[in-house]
Order: structure tokens, then sequence, then C-alpha cells
């Protein structure tokens, strides 16, 4: 198992649905990441990490990356479930089933299994890792990908995260800050993982959390921050959001990463 694990909330005091589907040994390890004029409706039993009101989510990750220094550590949003896919669809399990049906909901005995996995993959040297949406079918002959994004859900090595922790310019847009962390660390040299057979659910643009103070307006803005400043990797269309709550949202554009052509970047400098 990871060290801490980090869930950032806002505007959700009783709809915790992160920690409310983690096994006992992780939800031990919880620490809550709330803003001062919401600290005192929160009363679980878990550690707290208070941030200032109205400091966005950049901001707040950095302060989470921050305060896990060099451990080993997860961030999720606070509305995330695990599943767990049947291992039948991957050559590297010998495409033997594992289960009943295509996939389930995770068990605590899956958690331990996916952190062992996570660590082992850490220890090669991966910085970041995700998790594929559990709407999607199964991704390739492998059961994870290698330098691609993902959002909402992180696994992150603080050890290498600390090399380059003051190099990042964690603010530099309010929102896409997943990809903008992403591109940060590919361009100079690190890379991630996506697990396939872990997939998760979780929601967008649902009440609560960023949609507290994200419009489309502010949403172009920010992401063409990243375009701007990452041409070769970051492009866009413009169509109505995806997901449940997409409503909520209304017409944004939509980016594209190449976080594969960001890494090979870094490896093309002298």
């Amino acid at each position: 198992m990871i060290e801490k694990f980090y869930i950032p909330t806002l505007g959700r005091v009783s709809n915790q649905i992160t920690y409310s589907n983690l096994p006992s040994e992780l939800k031990d390890k919880v620490i809550m990441v709330v803003q001062q004029n919401e600290r005192d409706f929160y009363d679980y039993d878990v550690e707290y990490l208070v941030v200032d009101d109205d400091i966005g989510i950049a901001k707040t990750r950095e302060l989470i990356c921050r305060d896990a220094g060099e451990t080993r550590f997860s961030m999720w949003d606070d509305d995330v479930v695990i599943y767990r896919r049947n291992q039948k669809y991957w050559s590297d399990y010998q495409n033997k089933s594992n289960m009943g049906g295509a996939k389930r909901k995770a068990t605590d005995e899956d958690f331990v299994e996916m952190y062992e996995l996570f660590n082992m993959w850490m220890d090669k040297g991966i910085i970041h890792i995700g998790h594929r949406r559990n709407n999607l079918p199964p991704g390739g002959r492998l059961p994870y990908s290698t330098n691609v994004f993902f959002n909402a859900i992180h696994t992150i090595n603080g050890e290498l995260l600390s090399e380059i922790i003051d190099e990042i310019d964690w603010t530099y847009c309010e929102f896409g800050e997943d990809a903008h962390f992403m591109l940060e660390y590919l361009t100079r040299g690190y890379s991630n993982r996506r697990t396939d057979e872990f997939p998760a659910h979780w929601d967008t643009y649902q009440d609560g959390g960023c949609q507290l103070f994200r419009n489309s307006e502010n949403h172009n803005r920010e992401h063409l921050k990243l375009e701007k400043k990452y041409p070769l990797f970051v492009s866009h269309k413009e169509m109505i959001a995806q997901g449940k709550y997409g409503k909520n949202i209304g017409v944004i554009k939509e980016f594209k990463y190449d976080m594969k052509r960001a890494f090979k970047s870094s490896q093309n400098k002298d």
C-alpha cells in the first residue's frame, strides 16, 4: 500500500464516495483536503489538510504534493469507485479469466494487488499512475498504457517528484492542471502509466468541486494556455461537454494531448 491517501473535496460534505468505497486499511491513511470555510462541517475520523478558501484545484494539488514530500501517495477526487477488469483480455495473463463477467467492483484484496503493482511500477521509475475510465473497453494488448493522459485519480512517486517539484509551474492554469502537470514532467523525461486492469468510475461537471466556479468560458481560457505553452502536444475542437453532467457546462473546447510525443521530446534534448 501507499503511505498517504489524499482526498481533495469541496461542497460535498455528506457525499464522500471515494472514502466510502475504500477498504479499511486505506481509510486509515486518508487525509481529507478541505477549505477553511468547510472544515467545521466534517466529522470523518481521518486526518485533515486545511487549505485557504477559493485557492483553486491547481494550487490545492501543489499543496498536497508538498505535504506528501518524498512518500508514495494517492490523490483521488472525492467521487471515485474502483473496478477490476477480467484478465482474460491480456496475453500478460495468458488470456485466462479470473472472474465471472467482464469486470467487477474492486474488493479489498484487489486493492492490495493494485497497489503492489503500482509499487512495482514506481520501483522501475514510473513517477505518476492513473486509471482508465470504467465505461471504456480494454485499451490494447497490454493491461496498461505508458505516457498517456488521465485525470482525477493519481498515485504519485514522491521520491521522483521531489527532484523537480520546485521547477513545476503549478498554478500556470486554473483548469487543465492535470494535463499541465504531466506535460511538465514528461518533457523532463519522467514517465507515467495508466492501468486498464483497474479502471474507475467518476463523474465530471457534477455539482460541487470545481463546478462551483468553473464554466465554459474559464474552462476554455485556461486550457488554451496549455495549447499556447505546448503547441506541439496540445490541440482542441469545440463540442458539447461529455458525460452525464456535461449540460452543466455546455459547449467547450475539448482538448487532446499527445503525451507520448511530449515524452519523446525530452529524449531529443542534448
